[in-house]
């Protein structure tokens, strides 16, 4: 079995068993959902327009909340230094982080969007907004991946995370939100939006890969 392989496994296993953070994303972005819903039947009879802005709104602080501890467990116990010794490569190490939040990640988007469905009374799980959340989620966890190990040896990471992270996936953001809208019929001009969420999770992905045996060495 591949190094990657083996580090997701473990990932999911240790997720599995220690559910605090992703639980709390899932609270966090539940609550989040319900609120937008209330305060939607009172402002607003077409709801359409604003969902983009909701999703990615939730689904960006729910990452936030269980992706600065990707590598907390690894550093507190002291295990980091152990396996960036040991004969893996680094990026493997970075590849079986990634697939973990990845997967946990959109876990919780999926039951958002099934709750959205049902609280917006709009069809969320079509082939082409999955497609769009899938894309910008891979773009948005490989940037954080990537970033949560500067601040998992700093007592300030709580703070320091979404700091680093969030002026960095600006550009994310804004295509995966005019995507979103395009898949959800509104109108959003001629600028090929899904394809500049594709341009920037390769960025990204490939990014994160090759930059993470220098940061893991800070």
């Amino acid at each position: 079995m591949s190094p990657t392989l083996v580090l997701l496994r473990k990932d999911l296993q240790l997720a599995w068993r220690d559910r605090t953070g992703w639980l709390s994303a899932l609270a966090f972005a539940t609550i989040s959902i319900l609120v937008y819903s209330f305060a939607f039947d009172l402002a607003a009879a077409d709801v359409r327009p604003l969902l983009p802005g909701v999703l990615w709104t939730t689904f960006l602080f729910s990452g936030i909340f269980a992706s600065s501890q990707s590598f907390q467990r690894e550093s507190e116990s002291g295990t980091f230094d152990a396996m960036l010794v040991a004969p893996v490569s680094p990026s493997a190490i970075y590849v079986g982080k990634l697939l973990s939040n990845l997967i946990s990640l959109l876990l919780v988007e999926l039951a958002l969007l099934i709750l959205a469905t049902i609280l917006f009374d709009t069809p969320l799980l079509t082939g082409e907004l999955v497609l769009v959340v899938f894309v910008g989620t891979v773009g948005y966890v490989s940037l954080a991946t990537l970033l949560s190990i500067l601040g998992s040896r700093t007592r300030a990471r709580a703070v320091l995370f979404p700091v680093l992270v969030l002026p960095l996936l600006v550009p994310l953001l804004i295509a995966a939100v005019q995507a979103t809208g395009g898949a959800l019929g509104q109108p959003i001009g001629t600028a090929p939006w899904l394809l500049l969420l594709v341009v920037f999770a390769l960025w990204s992905s490939i990014g994160g890969a090759l930059l993470f045996p220098v940061v893991a060495e800070r």
